[in-house]
């Protein structure tokens, strides 16, 4: 059986202003006016030769859309159940099951981007741009494919070939804020600086508590020498996020900056090896950000900061004990650090050791430590132990901090469901539909409404 191919369709739009002023579009004669001459011309761009694409001109864009040839109910089951396998965690028994999808129907880039992000998520990161690269082949709009692909090509540092589909993805969708930070990042890298500001610039304007923008910016600034501007967005990064890895970097290199100094003391080296290991863990280099850390602690061991640094890169590459040893270090020597206990609560959730999470977590929260994650990781592990209004208001906490938060809105609907509250669990989930990113909860939320109407 055929389901209908219009039910696989990817949507993006165009400004046509953006056409005009994109040099690295294609070059229009300087009185081409018509729309429909323009939408011939973007038609021509993108067209593969698989599947269907079409385009109209509404009013100042042109919207593209594309669908695949046909879409095969068993292609389409065997899709369903690789996106039930990364729900348990069986990661490499989905991939199998999406090439077995590919196998049944090669025409339907999704099966490719889904398998493509998953590998990405585990840091496979040469063997997800084999998926990802045939995923934009197939449908060269496919803005969420170019920017994963050029995201890996960018962890493999093949600048070239990353900054061609971060632009890609930038060209096709202009309301991602993952999008210009990682464009930035590859200018900074190429030394490209001006285009790096203007982007980050323009990251700001898309979202003012981007942390991350300043970030680059001020590194940009203090690689430039201009010591005030630099210093000027460290102290932002450090307002917008306060007690992160990025304020500590920012605390750190406002002091380098201002004490230039010709003859570097020994003190000095040693702040400038955790430095390195902070540029490391910026740049997902865990395995060399734990070498500087851990070189930097044998002369240092009572600097809980940096036990605290190592624990979060030791988390990141999948050494969960060693993580937890690295945060009960930095809590002997300076119990007062309500990130520490934010990060004991969630090394030990992901241990699955779930009272010990709730009374750090619980800690973590009376410290002040009431971020929307803190609130939300609480709640799971009350869930697990079926607290089920006690996590209720935990994630209504967490979305009270940030309305937008598809993890909270999840469990929040999930624990409606618990307390048998199915229309506001569906509310919620459908709104977890309608974002345009966040693809496996999304996935994981139209399943849940599928079964919510079944049992109906």
């Amino acid at each position: 059986m055929v389901l209908g191919k219009k039910s696989k369709i990817i949507t993006t739009s165009i400004r046509i202003q953006d056409i005009h002023t994109d040099s690295y579009f294609f070059q229009l004669p300087d009185e081409t006016k018509d729309p429909e001459f323009i939408k011939e011309k973007v038609l021509e761009k993108y067209h593969t030769g698989r599947g269907s694409l079409e385009a109209y001109v509404d009013k100042d864009r042109i919207i593209l859309q594309w669908y695949p040839d046909d879409v095969s109910e068993k292609a389409e089951a065997y899709h369903q159940a690789a996106i039930q396998r990364v729900k348990q965690k069986a990661y490499d028994q989905a991939v199998e099951a999406w090439d077995r999808a590919i196998s049944t129907s090669g025409g339907d880039a999704e099966y490719y981007f889904m398998a493509g992000l998953t590998l990405y998520e585990q840091k496979k990161y040469r063997e997800s741009v084999k998926y990802l690269s045939e995923a934009v082949k197939i449908c060269a709009i496919h803005y969420k494919a170019h920017l994963i692909l050029g995201i890996n090509f960018l962890k493999l540092r093949l600048l070239d070939k990353a900054e061609i589909h971060v632009l890609e993805s930038y060209r096709l969708n202009r309301s991602n804020v993952l999008t210009y930070l990682n464009l930035g990042a590859i200018f900074s890298i190429q030394k490209r600086f001006n285009e790096a500001i203007d982007i980050f610039n323009k990251t700001i304007q898309l979202d003012a508590g981007e942390s991350r923008a300043y970030l680059g910016l001020a590194r940009i600034y203090s690689l430039l020498n201009d010591v005030e501007a630099a210093n000027s967005h460290f102290r932002k990064v450090i307002e917008l996020a306060p007690d992160t890895v990025l304020s500590e970097y920012a605390k750190r290199s406002i002091q380098n900056i201002r004490k230039p100094v010709t003859n570097v003391p020994k003190a000095n080296k040693q702040i400038h090896k955790i430095s390195r290991g902070i540029d490391f863990y910026l740049s997902s280099n865990y395995n060399t950000a734990v070498k500087q850390y851990k070189n930097y602690l044998k002369n240092n061991p009572t600097d809980d900061f940096t036990w605290y640094l190592l624990g979060e890169s030791e988390m990141r590459r999948g050494g969960l004990a060693e993580a937890r040893d690295c945060f009960k270090r930095s809590l002997r020597i300076n119990p007062k650090r309500s990130l520490y206990y934010k990060s004991m609560g969630i090394v030990l959730h992901l241990l699955g050791r779930t009272t010990e999470s709730i009374e750090i977590l619980r800690k973590a929260l009376e410290m002040g430590k009431n971020d929307p994650l803190t609130y939300t990781l609480y709640g799971v592990n009350l869930m697990r132990e079926t607290k089920f209004s006690e996590a209720r208001n935990a994630f209504e906490k967490a979305m009270e901090k940030n309305p937008n938060n598809p993890l909270a809105m999840y469990h929040l609907a999930m624990t409606h469901l618990k307390m048998n509250h199915k229309e506001k669990s569906l509310n919620l989930l459908n709104k977890i539909t309608k974002y345009e990113f966040y693809a496996p909860i999304k996935e994981q939320a139209k399943h849940l409404i599928n079964n919510i109407k079944s049992s109906v």
